[in-house]
């Protein structure tokens, strides 16, 4: 394997000394400035979705190929990080969501730096360890910090001789691929579609040409923060500096609580939620057996008391992290009687969760889906999978509560981001409302999910075309039923006049919207001044 060479100075003799790096540093060095002109480029995510996937894929790729080759080890947690990154970031393209996009994103680049960290040894522990949210910190703000200015070293170190031969090989290679390029060009010009795409990705106007240069210059420090990443990963700069030692012995500062304190403290909120399970038990048992209180419509029953009763779960997700840290520990454990309140807690907290799903699913059935509601939904699940693994905590210690909790929370990401949640709310409005079972269609809370309501409202139009003799096609038009009207008016003036996607933009529901807008006869040149 080739080196390259820089000499520095020793702080502790004077002398110089030469620092060597590898030919994967300096490779890796060169695509980190390509990557932070990559970044700029696809950024923000929700706006260039599918080129933040393929920057995610590249990132992924590159990466592995050159760990491989420097003899790097894939242990099982970069894998299952590195993995579900990967199969998570699909989303960006599957997906039409903004949310999704920025969470999925911002997922495969922290796994990132998890998954070059482990694959070169430096985790806390080894395996499927309570301190991967110490490794993530590792990973993302200390092993980047200590070689953040490394990234100009490398880039051009070496014999400017070496550089200069390897230089020439390159312009040579570019040289001879300009006229099989041009040839290439010219015969493969007759097809329109391959023409404009070529304008779009080559149109060099000054506006496009500042903005390439403002991604370059701004993708030099990202570039930076990713290759100190990779060298400090490579050659375990951290082994010392940063250790499970370190983290435990800070930890055990915080923990000055006695056991007896924090049972005196738990036991007041399980005796107020004891009094409460008491006076308002049938009250919330109506959220399980459909049967309303007195005087108290779906609306009003489903909504009261919803919101505090997630906020009080959250609360007392937050009581366990604190007991978690703050209490003292004998032998490595809590005090029992500590571990038994904790998991009376838990059980209570499961109940009240189990009571706003229960109400939700009632208001969901009456008015229908909403994101706001499959969020809500999915976050209490969330929580109930936490606090059950809380519980198990208690009373199995070795139990990796960390690890495990947090595999779950990105397999329920997974199923979240990968479902095209946003398709399926809309799909469940329409044929409910299709088959009798929901009285009205919020048409303003469909339009805020975009493309991927446009099938189902496409659907739903031509339903409403069947059961009262009109024709979507005839425009303008004017019919007596308002939703109808609302959702034509949003089809043509909205969904029909998008502007056309870019490459990098394009995702799987704007697809699909468009076609079920070319089958429906749709047409964006049909608008009227309207």
């Amino acid at each position: 394997m080739s080196e390259h060479y820089e000499y520095r100075f020793d702080p502790g003799t004077g002398e110089p000394v030469a620092e060597r790096y590898s030919l994967y540093e300096n490779v890796f060095a060169w695509l980190s400035v390509a990557a932070g002109y990559g970044f700029c480029r696809v950024f923000p995510v929700h706006q260039h979705p599918f080129g933040g996937f393929l920057f995610i894929l590249a990132l992924y790729l590159a990466s592995v190929i050159l760990l491989k080759l420097k003899g790097a080890s894939f242990g099982m947690m970069s894998l299952v990080m590195g993995g579900s990154a990967l199969l998570l970031s699909p989303a960006l393209f599957l997906s039409a969501n903004s949310m999704i996009h920025f969470l999925v994103y911002l997922y495969a680049l922290a796994a990132w730096f998890y998954t070059v960290s482990a694959a070169c040894g430096n985790t806390l522990e080894k395996g499927f360890s309570e301190l991967l949210f110490a490794d993530f910190f590792k990973a993302i703000i200390v092993m980047p910090a200590a070689s953040f200015a490394k990234l100009f070293s490398v880039l051009f170190s070496g014999k400017r001789r070496t550089g200069g031969k390897t230089l020439l090989k390159l312009l040579l290679g570019i040289g001879i691929a300009v006229i099989p390029t041009v040839v290439v060009l010219a015969l493969l010009s007759y097809d329109s579609a391959f023409t404009a795409l070529l304008k779009k990705l080559f149109d060099f106007g000054w506006s496009n040409i500042l903005s390439h240069a403002f991604s370059f210059l701004l993708g030099i420090p990202i570039g930076m923060y990713l290759f100190a990443a990779f060298f400090s990963a490579s050659r375990n700069r951290c082994a010392e500096s940063f250790t499970a030692e370190h983290y435990r012995a800070g930890l055990a500062v915080f923990q000055l609580l006695p056991g007896i304190s924090a049972v005196a403290a738990i036991l007041p909120v399980l005796l107020v939620y004891l009094l409460f399970f008491v006076s308002q038990w049938q009250y919330y048992l109506s959220a399980f057996t459909g049967v309303l209180p007195g005087g108290m419509t779906f609306a009003e029953y489903a909504r009261s008391g919803f919101f505090q009763l997630c906020t009080v779960s959250v609360i007392n997700l937050i009581i366990m992290i604190l007991l978690q840290v703050f209490v003292r520990r004998r032998e490595e454990k809590p005090l029992l009687l500590t571990r038994i309140l904790s998991a009376i807690l838990s059980a209570f907290t499961l109940i009240l969760i189990a009571t706003a799903i229960a109400k939700l699913w009632l208001y969901i059935d009456r008015f229908g889906l909403t994101p706001k509601r499959v969020y809500a939904g999915w976050f209490m699940i969330i929580l109930a999978v936490i606090f059950v693994l809380a519980a198990v905590k208690q009373f199995a210690v070795r139990f990796k509560l960390v690890p495990t909790a947090t595999l779950a929370c990105v397999v329920l990401f997974g199923v979240l981001a990968l479902s095209g949640s946003d398709s399926l709310i809309a799909r469940y409005n329409a044929e409910r409302y299709m088959n009798g079972t929901l009285e009205i269609v919020d048409v303003s809370a469909m339009e805020e999910l975009g493309d991927a309501a446009v099938p189902s409202m496409v659907r739903l139009v031509k339903f409403l075309d069947r059961q009262n003799g009109t024709d979507i096609r005839n425009f303008p038009f004017d019919s007596q039923n308002d939703l109808y009207n609302d959702l034509a008016r949003y089809l043509y003036y909205d969904a029909a006049q998008q502007e056309p996607c870019t490459f990098f933009s394009v995702t799987l529901p704007r697809i699909r919207a468009d076609h079920a807008l070319q089958e429906a006869g749709i047409e964006a040149g049909k608008r009227t001044d309207q």
